[in-house]
């Protein structure tokens, strides 16, 4: 029996729950029927399916999930991890333009927060906490929100963290225009361990990197509508390629750069 990969998937899709179950352990007939609550006609059409698609095997009167089998259903539940990020995430992805270059890879498990009106600053917490637990973040960002430009630094500085902000070129040269914020630049330029770069940011989303996760902040025309926050250690690494491919091109900004006359 030929299977096309669209047939395969449906295959896997449809049988899954079988499928599941022999990828525990091999089981006959009567176990698997009781297994997955189902009737012995569907289990005898699944297990005939399953077999001549390569993805079940009989041996000594059981069954059992084949590497084939095993990949097909890993293959699946990774499908259907990206579909649950993409469907958790669409109302804040929908303050996005289609062409952002957010890996669909980083939604799969994410946690998603959503400013709301009668919370529109907890999203922006949640963003404090992470990097007020970091020893090393680095972040980029697109716009600054000069309210929250401080509890950002203080944030950061309240674990002694090392650092380092890419900020688009055209923002930061608006925050050294302005006398208040120009001064909280100064103030962190000062200190050893932060570093802050001027450069272009091709994109119109924050971004974040600490050790332990990373994090994604979309902005509306009233602030921050949310964040989406990944620990695991492939949406760490497209978050870190991200940093250090922009930054590669910044250029670093210092204290004595800043021109301190109004």
């Amino acid at each position: 029996m030929t299977v096309s990969g669209r047939s395969l998937e449906a295959m896997v899709t449809n049988r899954e729950p079988i499928l599941r179950a022999l990828v525990r352990g091999p089981l006959n007939k009567p176990e698997l029927t009781e297994a997955v609550d189902s009737s012995r006609s569907t289990v005898d059409r699944a297990i005939r399916e399953l077999v001549d698609a390569g993805l079940v095997g009989r041996a000594d009167g059981r069954y059992e999930a084949t590497l084939a089998g095993r990949s097909a259903l890993d293959a699946v539940e990774a499908f259907h991890d990206r579909m649950h990020g993409v469907e958790s995430a669409a109302g804040v992805l929908s303050h996005l333009g289609p062409d952002e270059p957010i890996n669909p890879d980083f939604l799969a498990g994410a946690d998603v927060h959503v400013a709301t009106p009668e919370m529109p600053d907890g999203v922006v917490e949640r963003l404090f906490d992470s990097v007020e637990a970091a020893t090393h973040l680095r972040g980029i960002a697109p716009v600054a929100l000069s309210g929250h430009l401080n509890g950002f630094y203080e944030a950061a500085r309240s674990n002694d963290a090392r650092v380092e902000m890419l900020i688009d070129a055209d923002v930061l040269d608006s925050l050294v225009a302005t006398a208040s914020t120009r001064e909280t630049l100064l103030a962190q330029l000062r200190k050893e361990r932060v570093t802050i770069l001027r450069g272009e940011v091709p994109f119109s989303f924050g971004l974040w990197l600490t050790e332990a996760e990373a994090g994604v902040v979309v902005y509306s025309d009233t602030g921050v509508r949310g964040v989406i926050i990944n620990d695991d250690a492939e949406a760490c690494a497209w978050a870190e390629t991200i940093f250090e491919t922009l930054s590669a091109e910044a250029q670093r900004l210092t204290a004595s750069g800043i021109a301190t006359d109004d």
